[in-house]
């Protein structure tokens, strides 16, 4: 059970519907999220914004947004200038797919531009139609709790009701 007062790290909205707050908190042994539904009724809504006040969570949320969309940007820029421009599609499959297979096989817990990328893949999944509408709330919670994106994404299936029953335990 998450008690926040004096532990908060940051805190902001997960989607863009903003009634989801991430709470980044020291529970004394690691740093941990946890997730707050903005309702005025909900204990830890109540006991977040003793701590944090909801501007300061829309601040957090545009500064994270700001960030990602400047490293998004270089990392753009890196890649499109790292990489021969007279590509044919073949080449373009290739790194492509060489890119995409080191994320899932050979995350990198420590690489931050792959965290946030993870990060990102968590957010859209929630977006979507299909896990908001899904009444799966262990599947969602796998998504939430998953630590490599091919987790993520094995989460999802089983979220959405698309994990064949060959592959579940």
């Amino acid at each position: 059970m998450a008690e926040f007062k004096g532990k908060v790290i940051e805190a902001y909205f997960s989607n863009n519907e903003k009634d989801t707050i991430c709470v980044m908190w020291n529970n004394n042994e690691t740093l941990e999220e946890f997730f707050v539904t903005v309702d005025p009724d909900e204990y830890y809504f109540q006991e977040l914004l003793k701590e944090v006040p909801m501007k300061e969570i829309e601040e957090h949320t545009q500064k994270r947004l700001d960030t990602y969309t400047d490293n998004l940007q270089k990392l753009v820029k890196k890649w499109s200038m790292a990489e021969p421009k007279d590509w044919d599609p073949k080449s373009v499959d290739k790194i492509v797919n060489q890119r995409m297979m080191n994320l899932l096989f050979n995350f990198d817990k420590d690489d931050k531009i792959q965290q946030e990328i993870m990060f990102r893949m968590k957010l859209r999944i929630f977006e979507s139609e299909a896990v908001k509408n899904s009444t799966n709330a262990d599947g969602k919670t796998m998504i939430r709790k998953a630590e490599e994106p091919i987790e993520v994404l094995m989460a999802y299936a089983e979220t959405v009701g698309k994990l064949g029953k060959r592959v579940r335990k």
